[in-house]
């Protein structure tokens, strides 16, 4: 496999330095800084081994707020979908949380707090402001309208990570994948919500019985007149039974009488 199918290619322009330097530190494969349509790109499968281009445009939060209204991002998308892209990506980068008081998206920054004069982590409203609420419908309406996959990351180091996680999925065929291809099995419960027989409470108020040894005890010696007649060897076949064990549920069921 050449370079060209193999490697992964950045925009060469000085915002994207960032992310060229921590996807060369991971190491996977090729970085490529050329002049490029998008932020990342690069080949991979399809469904049946057809080639595929798919593309990663990387936003910032404060980005990602201007594009809400501005339309730059959908601009760039249908740029991508010119030149041939095939799997469209957009990758969010930032922390942001809904302000308790007004509802705004809003992102940590490094201020002074007032109260102890000393640097700390604060919130902020995002510039342009805009409501978290709106954030989080535009990017649902990319999925769910537009047919882009929208995924999110921190900061630049877990963005690297993200794209070189989709280079190396994206270089085997989707069929090669078998995570989602399994029928759940629900695990039996471990408390059947049924009532325990009259065998099974008898015998758990044995000593040395109880809840957990009642159930194999019920199921070889079902009824007490099995239990009341049953040897020493016949309790000493339940599993968890004992010679020990054995003795003293027959004394206790005979009366104190072996």
């Amino acid at each position: 496999m050449d370079i060209f199918t193999s490697a992964i290619f950045t925009s060469n322009l000085p915002n994207d330095q960032d992310i060229i330097r921590e996807l060369r530190t991971l190491g996977s494969t090729a970085v490529v800084p050329i002049p490029l349509f998008t932020d990342v790109s690069f080949a991979g499968q399809g469904d049946n081994g057809e080639s595929l281009l798919i593309a990663v445009e990387r936003k910032k939060i404060g980005d990602m707020a201007s594009c809400i209204s501005s339309g730059r991002l959908l601009a760039q998308l249908q740029a991508s979908v010119v030149v041939g892209v095939d799997v469209l990506v957009v990758l969010v980068e930032g922390r942001v949380r809904r302000s308790p008081e007004d509802g705004l998206l809003e992102i940590p920054t490094w201020g002074v707090n007032p109260r102890t004069m000393k640097r700390c982590e604060m919130w902020q409203p995002v510039k342009p402001t805009t409501t978290y609420s709106r954030y989080c419908q535009y990017l649902f309406e990319l999925e769910r309208l537009a047919g882009v996959y929208v995924l999110r990351s921190e900061g630049v180091q877990e963005t690297a990570a993200v794209i070189v996680s989709l280079w190396s999925w994206f270089q085997s065929p989707a069929d090669g994948h078998q995570s989602l291809r399994k029928f759940y099995k629900r695990p039996p419960p471990t408390v059947q919500l049924v009532r325990p027989s009259f065998t099974r409470r008898v015998a758990a108020e044995l000593d040395g019985i109880g809840w957990t040894l009642s159930a194999p005890v019920a199921q070889h010696l079902p009824s007490v007149e099995r239990m009341v007649a049953a040897s020493e060897e016949d309790w000493r076949t339940i599993p968890g039974i004992g010679k020990k064990l054995a003795k003293s549920a027959i004394a206790e069921l005979c009366g104190g009488k072996v």
